[in-house]
């Protein structure tokens, strides 16, 4: 790549939009001096190159031939009649037309391209900061390129960048804020626009410069990025030339083998689900009425009865629409038209499909997506550093929220830890990213944060422009096919050329050559070795509308719209003729359960202890309300929390998270749960009497709490014991995990086997056992629970004989999850999760982060002709897509535990034979 930027710079030719950059430059809205100087700097091939790719990633990518339209929606349209629509409408789908899709009969294609958030005024504006930028940026000038995108930080320079930015995006957002229609986007770009106002201007609140930070990050990240996947495309063609002509004079057997190889060359497709429950999909495609639907139909008509009771109770702002739900619950829709991609897996490949995939707990989408993308494990060296959607780092003092911008820091805080990606440890091949974070090491991608930030506004924005890219690589990908087949046939017929021929024999030569140089420079054009692509729909409506209402699982919800994208994107592979050499795998991050009732902890536990023990608590809350706007910090500004006595956060609905910070070891030191039975505020004084702040918080929250879960020893990875905490019906329960390496003991305080982890229960939501697993189960129990004594380690149950216990229940594999929340020690210092129906802090009917079945279930399968296995894989969490992806790509056995990987890898038993 070094070599690739020096070469390169000879190419300062662009096409952007179909005009060459010049032009396009000429077009935009730009000030006259900001022009007249990007004009002047085009002969500058370091400039011009990379801007040229900055513009090419957000103009030709995201605009184009896909504008703006709902292509699921227009294929429900031709599919089903309005007769059969109309008992489906919802509030993501009506019968009324789209009010951004009506055309006035004047309306030109630059009056559509105005109605875009990714306008010309939005082009304008990155135009117009990647200038400001060039000058002050020694990354913008392309003499090196980082192995990391370095963010900015709190130096001098840094400082004098963000200042000189700042002005000119306040300038451009207040222009394109005009550009915009009226609406959420438009209100939020105008409050930066007047926050940044230098009356309206405070250090420690100044969301104007807390976004220039970020955006220039944005811009600069994007720069790099895209000028980086284009050296790397021009490094991996100009050697795999070199390699191609060295081979064809001095081993042209293996480059005969080389050629084959690569039309018969194993792909893999990683699709990444946010929200995608197994239990949820069997049931919905199944033949026959379903366990699963028929309980959760019971559920939704007992709502009532999971009412907390003696706390101040709310509801959500929506009751959900389950029409659809009730009618299937008892017989199932016979229709080919719905769910036909799910359906057909299902029938014919159900052994790729783990029968009890799992989330790992705390179920959230910020710490299990990197999970389920790149296969690293949440702590240690090589692990994710992410334990939660918000955390502490008591180390630098500052507070995590990635609902906002410090969706950013995400990619450092992963990079940090050591953990790799998929791309990463794919470098020689043909990658491509659609729409999923930690992408720097991609070949091609496309913006995991702009198609989050528009695809609700957008439908199928990211899908659109993904399925297009593929498109375009599937027929290259023919063609590239029928490169190979002729070069061999060349190859061939070149070697059986006789010497008494010189001339002939060196004409064909010279045709070989050429054609190789002319293959090599596509090569990387075709369909990609690997493909990453991640769906956040299910997920991001089903909380608002609820996780099994209409809008998601009704012929015109989610779950139809993704079953959709997916046979399209299959079928890209099967017209190029690659299917049968493709193995897909495919995962969701959770599942998710309803919300009926909504508890406060803030205001039954804290404002209940302030009010009877008359004492001030500074409670500081780091996190928005589930279904309240994102929130702003400043990357360099960030408050310190050392004059806070507890911080909380709670994302989805689920698990709240609580820091304290009363160790007698210090304040960065988790401290443990005897130190919490002795909790005070620090505006007590030392006489004053304690506080069991656990007994407090389990003791308030009462019938809304499942469990709560907090340090009883020291965790780290290597050991680690957690008490669990729950007071219902006034009765205190108290049981423990204790864990030394892969051993694990699971015990209760008060005789008898433990209760709260409903080891013994049957899963209502699962067909009822066999006598073959019922007679399983009792043997795990007797051997995990009843003979494992205190004081002999071995002869604790191991985590795989605690996951094949826990499958047999309504929570799959909860011992193992528990034993390992707190080996990262930012996983908060009491963590709470909430009982069925209930939520903590949301205004929305569906959450994740608890610990129902629907939250654990996480869908985990495979597909394709490589799984051949002649049954079914009981129960695997869902980090062991990426593993068994890799696996399948390169050959290469996959070991926990080491190189970054902390799940294995599932391949031996989608291929195994009995």
């Amino acid at each position: 790549m070094e070599v690739s930027a020096a070469t390169s710079r000879d190419i300062a030719l662009f096409t952007v939009g179909g005009v060459t950059l010049d032009t396009l430059i000429l077009t935009l809205p730009l000030d006259a001096e900001v022009k007249t100087r990007v004009i002047g700097q085009l002969s500058n091939p370091r400039y011009a190159i990379q801007l040229g790719h900055l513009l090419y990633s957000f103009y030709d990518k995201y605009t184009g031939e896909v504008i703006n339209e709902d292509i699921f929606k227009r294929y429900l349209l031709d599919t089903y009649s309005t007769g059969e629509l109309a008992q489906w409408q919802h509030s993501l789908f009506t019968l009324e037309p789209d009010a951004e899709t009506v055309e006035t009969p004047s309306e030109t294609e630059e009056d559509k391209q105005g109605k875009s958030l990714l306008n010309r005024q939005f082009i304008a504006t990155l135009v117009t900061l990647y200038d400001a930028l060039f000058g002050k940026d020694k990354w913008l000038y392309g003499d090196e390129i980082p192995d990391q995108y370095p963010y900015l930080t709190d130096s001098a320079n840094d400082r004098e960048t963000v200042a000189t930015v700042q002005a000119i995006l306040v300038s451009m957002l207040d222009k394109y804020s005009q550009s915009l229609e009226e609406g959420d986007m438009k209100a939020a770009v105008m409050a930066i626009v007047e926050d940044g106002n230098p009356s309206n201007q405070d250090k420690h609140n100044n969301k104007a410069e807390a976004i220039t930070i970020s955006l220039v990050d944005f811009v600069r990240l994007n720069v790099l990025k895209g000028y980086r996947q284009f050296l790397l495309n021009k490094a991996k063609a100009d050697a795999l030339d070199d390699w191609l002509q060295t081979q064809f004079s001095d081993n042209p057997q293996q480059l005969l083998e080389y050629l084959t190889h690569q039309n018969k060359r194993p792909l893999g497709v990683q699709i990444t689900v946010d929200g995608l429950q197994q239990g949820l999909m069997q049931g919905l495609v199944s033949p026959t009425p379903s366990p699963f639907l028929q309980q959760v139909k019971r559920d939704e008509q007992d709502a009532a009865s999971m009412a907390p009771q003696g706390l101040p109770v709310s509801s959500p702002n929506h009751t959900p629409k389950n029409d659809f739900l009730y009618a299937v619950a008892n017989k199932p829709l016979d229709d080919p038209r719905y769910l036909p991609f799910f359906k057909r897996i299902y029938q014919t490949g159900a052994n790729g499909i783990v029968e009890y995939g799992v989330s790992t707990t705390p179920t959230i989408s910020v710490r299990n997506l990197p999970i389920i993308k790149t296969g690293a494990n949440v702590a240690g060296e090589g692990g994710t550093g992410i334990p939660n959607f918000h955390f502490v780092d008591r180390d630098v003092d500052r507070a995590y929220y990635f609902f906002g911008n410090d969706a950013l820091q995400l990619d450092p805080i992963f990079a940090s830890h050591g953990a790799k990606t998929q791309f990463e440890r794919l470098v020689p091949r043909i990658t491509m990213n659609c729409n999923a974070q930690y992408d720097w090491y991609a070949e091609s991608s496309f913006d995991a944060l702009l198609n989050l930030g528009l695809g609700e506004a957008v439908r199928d924005f990211g899908e659109q422009r993904c399925l297009k890219e593929l498109r375009h690589r599937g027929e290259m990908e023919t063609k590239l096919r029928e490169r190979r087949i002729a070069l061999i046939d060349d190859i061939k017929a070149y070697q059986e050329m006789s010497w008494w021929t010189p001339v002939t024999m060196f004409t064909k030569r010279l045709a070989i050559k050429d054609a190789l140089a002319a293959y090599a420079e596509q090569s990387q054009g075709g369909l990609p070795d690997f493909l990453l692509a991640y769906n956040p729909w299910p997920d991001h409506f089903a909380h608002f509308t609820g996780p099994f209402a209409d809008e998601i699982i009704a012929p015109t919800g989610e779950l139809n719209r993704l079953d959709f994208w997916l046979s399209q994107m299959e079928t890209v592979y099967r017209n190029a003729g690659v299917y049968n050499q493709t193995l897909w795998g495919m995962a969701g991050d959770h599942g998710l359960t309803p919300i009926h009732h909504i508890v406060s902890p803030e205001q039954v536990v804290f404002d209940g202890i302030e009010q009877d023990h008359e004492l001030a608590i500074n409670v500081r809350k780091i996190s928005s309300d589930e279904g309240e706007g994102p929130k702003i910090t400043h990357a360099f500004d960030y408050p310190s929390n050392k004059d806070a006595d507890i911080i909380v956060a709670s994302t989805a609905g689920g698990n709240y998270m609580m820091d304290l910070f009363n160790s007698g070891r210090g304040w960065q030191v988790q401290p443990l749960y005897k130190e919490l039975t002795g909790w005070k505020p620090s505006s007590l004084a030392e006489s004053a009497p304690a506080i069991d702040i656990v007994s407090e918080a389990a003791t308030r929250l009462g019938d809304s709490l499942d469990y709560l879960v907090v340090r009883e020893r020291d965790c780290d990875l290597s050991a680690c014991t957690i008490r669990l905490v729950r007071v219902k019906g006034g009765e205190r329960v108290d049981e423990f995990i204790e864990r030394q390496g892969n051993k694990v003991r699971y015990y209760g305080e008060q005789e008898g086997r433990p209760q709260l982890l409903d080891i013994e229960r049957p899963n209502p939501y699962a067909a009822a056992l066999s006598p073959d697993q019922e007679a399983e189960k009792q043997q795990l129990i007797s051997q995990c629970i009843d003979k494992a004594q205190e004081d002999d380690v071995s002869s604790w149950c191991d985590s795989t004989a605690w996951q094949q216990l826990t499958r047999l229940t309504p929570r799959p594999d909860s011992v193992n999850q528990l034993a390992h929340l707190y080996d990262e020690s930012r996983a908060g210092t009491i963590n709470l999760f909430p009982a069925q129906g209930v939520g903590y802090n949301t205004k929305v009917p569906g959450r994740h982060a608890g610990e129902h079945f629907h939250e654990k279930d996480a869908f985990l399968g495979f597909w394709g002709a490589p799984v051949s296995a002649n049954t079914r894989v009981g129960t695997a969490i869902n980090g062991s897509l990426a593993p068994t992806i890799y696996e399948y790509l390169t050959g290469m056995p996959v070991e926990v535990g080491k190189d970054s990987w902390g799940f294995p890898s599932l391949l031996n038993e989608l291929t195994a034979h009995e």
